[in-house]
């Protein structure tokens, strides 16, 4: 069973067998239904059901020449209405099945950021349609979290906060020029680097790490898809899955200058969630993005 299902309220499914009379839901009243042509015998078919506010699950199939639909995999997804703006997002396929990544190069997070692309019917159509993907440059991120804590807020005066902004600004202009080959840009990366090591270092003697980092965003296992987050709670919400009634927060997260959605039950959340405090925790990173 998808280990994500219980970010969205179904902890209780735990077999192929508890999940049948939900799937026959989805394909008898999706909220959304994509038909997508692949060749000329094949469709990608895509059906979304929305279970609770802004969360569902989607199923993902073929069908055939005779209209035989035969789904080969679901996910569970989180809508979020908050836009990731990169200079370039790479779309690749997964070698089992037909499922997808987004990839792009971060200069905030200084990594490479890989997400699971959850509008598959959309890329397929581009695909069909020969538009072109190579400026794709803007996507919804979200994520599904199974396990998490609230931890305080570190105070900051709003000057840091300005001083703050327009280091991370100069900070992106260095990290590409190093990449265009600027030596000076990478000896001044090189001397910040050491600089930020040796302050951590000398402050983790008599602080603890969380009131060091305000926020942070690391990969996390070996799924390139998920990662280890600190982030900052804007607003919170507590919903209901209208199907097992089991209680989800909506949580929307600052990260290292980055907005998602996250998901997550109710009973995998330690703490009480409120905007100013800060969620740590684990994630399952989504992008729906605009073609």
């Amino acid at each position: 069973m998808h280990s994500y299902l219980r970010s969205i309220g179904f902890s209780d499914i735990k077999n192929r067998r508890q999940l049948t009379p939900i799937t026959k839901e989805i394909i008898a009243n999706p909220t959304t239904k994509n038909i997508v042509t692949v060749d000329a015998d094949t469709r990608l078919v895509q059906l979304n059901k929305d279970f609770g506010k802004h969360f569902g699950i989607s199923l993902v199939g073929e069908m055939d020449i005779d209209n035989t639909i035969s789904f080969e995999y679901y996910f569970p997804y989180v809508r979020s209405s908050f836009i990731m703006n990169q200079e370039r997002i790479y779309i690749e396929k997964h070698g089992d099945k037909e499922s997808y990544a987004g990839v792009c190069e971060d200069y905030n997070l200084g990594m490479t950021l890989i997400f699971f692309l959850t509008n598959i019917s959309d890329y397929t159509n581009t695909k069909w349609m020969n538009y072109s993907n190579h400026l794709i440059t803007k996507a919804y991120m979200s994520g599904l979290s199974t396990s998490g804590k609230v931890i305080l807020d570190i105070e900051q005066l709003p000057p840091a906060n300005r001083e703050h902004k327009c280091s991370s600004v100069n900070r992106n202009k260095l990290i590409e020029a190093a990449r265009q080959g600027d030596r000076s840009a990478m000896e001044s990366l090189t001397l910040d680097d050491m600089d930020i090591y040796t302050q951590v270092s000398r402050r983790a003697h008599y602080e603890d790490i969380l009131s060091i980092v305000e926020t942070n965003f690391m990969p996390y296992g070996i799924e390139t898809e998920h990662y280890s987050i600190i982030g900052n709670i804007l607003d919170c919400s507590l919903c209901e899955n209208d199907y097992t009634k089991e209680p989800v927060y909506l949580l929307n997260v600052e990260t290292n200058e980055m907005l998602m959605a996250i998901a997550i039950n109710e009973k995998d959340l330690l703490g009480t969630p409120a905007p100013g405090r800060r969620f740590k925790g684990e994630i399952w990173l989504q992008g729906n993005v605009i073609f």
